[in-house]
């Protein structure tokens, strides 16, 4: 859509691949990170263990060489998933900016065309502050955080 504007929104996605374990349900009591992968428990005993980065379009076709990379991961964070059950694998898409910075606030130009987006891998985890963020905007209250590094003034092609 922004496209037809003749605006360029650098924001592509980022393809992330993520197993399933079938484990006990008191087998992990937290969350485990290291080396740039996780180990999330989840109430029904399942663990989730992610994920890759590949910038791969929109492909979201799962691959054997991210099973093998992930299971080695899982083995290493936590020694006993080496003999887990492998319950899933799938792959996902998250919309990545060049910067790893949203964009929040006014397209210039634009007179009502706001954006909200680009949070990566983070998107849940940031949405409280960044509907906040650009509600402040939109409605004039002061922000509760400094727009501009969020701000799609310049980041736009």
């Amino acid at each position: 859509m922004l496209g037809k504007l003749g605006v360029v929104l650098p924001v592509e996605p980022v393809k992330g691949q993520m197993i399933l374990y079938k484990c006990a349900e008191d087998f992990l009591p937290s969350m485990v990170l290291a080396k740039g992968r996780y180990a999330i428990p989840r109430r029904d005993g399942h663990i989730l263990v992610g994920s890759t980065l590949e910038h791969a379009g929109f492909d979201k076709t799962p691959t054997k060489e991210a099973l093998e990379s992930l299971k080695a991961s899982a083995a290493e964070l936590l020694p006993a998933l080496a003999e887990a059950e492998v319950a899933g694998h799938w792959a996902g898409l998250r919309p990545g900016s060049p910067e790893g910075i949203p964009f929040i606030g006014p397209v210039p130009g634009f007179e009502g065309l706001w954006l909200n987006c680009g949070h990566y891998r983070n998107g849940l985890v940031l949405a409280p502050a960044s509907c906040r963020l650009l509600a402040d905007l939109m409605l004039g209250r002061p922000p509760i955080v400094d727009p501009a590094p969020y701000a799609p003034a310049g980041r736009l092609g």
